[in-house]
């Protein structure tokens, strides 16, 4: 096992309060009701598409004006303010430096679009992390493979060989599909039983747990 593929919010980085705040931003801006913060928690994972549509509450409708509205005051307001409040989960910093220090490489796969995904992996993670792919024009968002498999090409790394860890739905049949081992991780945006639904191969608690996960299947 030499590659580890993250998923970005909700498993390196804890961003649920910025989303959370151009959310509330952009439906008030067309005064629509705001949202709780776990109502935003729950929305988040699919990409900013998916995300307007379920916080809109049936009310927004994909193709339409308001739509447009919305997504496009949510996609500046985050794009300035997506670092405000952001943070690495305790214990992240420590695992990446451990996985360096294994000679193991690693790359970020978010539905975030790819400027903030870009931007936040040489914010907090550019001395460990090389490459980020995020959600682009011509590559299909998770939990299509394609992301993963355009990482793991950049990182010459066959799908056997590379874990894919996340938090949510979507991360756990992306690792899947991809053909890594899936690893779903407890203390971002979804419970254990939400990973355990989606049987993933690996479920834990504390990110220094990947570690051994490694030792382990080699």
């Amino acid at each position: 096992m030499n590659t580890v593929l993250f998923d970005m919010d909700g498993t390196l980085l804890n961003t649920l309060d910025d989303l959370h705040a151009s959310i509330n931003f952009a439906l008030g801006q067309s005064g629509l009701e705001e949202v709780s913060c776990d109502e935003a928690r729950l929305a988040a994972g699919y990409g900013s598409v998916v995300l307007i549509e379920m916080v809109g509450k049936g009310k927004l409708q994909k193709g339409t004006p308001q739509f447009q509205r919305v997504f496009d005051d949510f996609s500046n307001h985050y794009r300035q303010h997506c670092n405000d409040a952001t943070r690495p989960y305790p214990g992240i910093m420590e695992l990446l430096a451990a996985l360096k220090d294994r000679g193991i490489r690693m790359a970020v796969v978010s539905n975030k679009v790819q400027p903030e995904t870009e931007r936040l992996r040489k914010l907090w993670f550019g001395e460990f992390i090389e490459l980020a792919i995020g959600r682009r024009e011509g590559v299909a968002p998770k939990p299509d493979p394609a992301m993963a498999q355009a990482a793991l090409s950049e990182l010459c790394t066959a799908p056997k060989d590379a874990i894919f860890i996340g938090d949510s739905q979507p991360d756990v049949q992306t690792g899947k599909n991809a053909g890594c081992v899936s690893v779903g991780c407890t203390w971002g945006f979804r419970s254990r039983e939400v990973l355990e639904h989606e049987h993933a191969d690996y479920i834990i608690d504390r990110p220094e747990q990947l570690l051994g996960i490694i030792d382990m299947i080699g």
